[in-house]
């Protein structure tokens, strides 16, 4: 299993594999020291049950997809479309805008899911079974805030 850890103190993405079973990781933005704690499970690629940064165990999934990517297409084909737009053409600049965002979902709809720590942001990539539910707004209010005032964020 991969994971992407996130540094407490910058947010820096550090990858980390599970398999190996580090104690400690250190930023190479920062310089902190992160110490980790990889679970059974999480070394066999068999689930996801706690988080090595932060011991949580509330997860979320998520499509595996750069949202700035994403924006950009749609961007791009919105500025395209505006020029054709501009010069009269709407049925073209309708259709560029059109294909645009059937790009962005064809590529969205192709891409695997991936499991988010709803405290530290860990990212967990792996062939293990998705357990985890959707992204909830208020899990999120209360972990994202718990976990700052822990570790001194906040």
């Amino acid at each position: 299993m991969q994971i992407l850890v996130k540094c407490p103190a910058c947010d820096a993405g550090l990858p980390v594999v599970a398999a190996e079973r580090p104690t400690a990781i250190v930023c190479g933005r920062c310089g902190r020291d992160i110490p980790l704690a990889v679970s059974d499970a999480l070394q066999a690629d068999r689930a996801v049950d706690r988080c090595p940064v932060c011991a949580g165990g509330d997860f979320y999934v998520r499509k595996d997809f750069d949202p700035k990517l994403g924006l950009t297409v749609v961007i791009v084909g919105a500025l395209v479309s505006a020029v054709f737009y501009w010069f009269g053409q709407d049925l073209i600049a309708y259709g560029v805008l059109g294909g645009a965002a059937l790009i962005d979902l064809a590529v969205y709809g192709r891409l695997k899911d991936l499991t988010v720590c709803y405290r530290c942001h860990s990212e967990f990539r792996g062939a293990y079974p998705r357990a985890a539910a959707a992204f909830d707004l208020h899990t999120a209010d209360v972990l994202e805030q718990e976990y700052e005032r822990k570790i001194g964020r906040r």
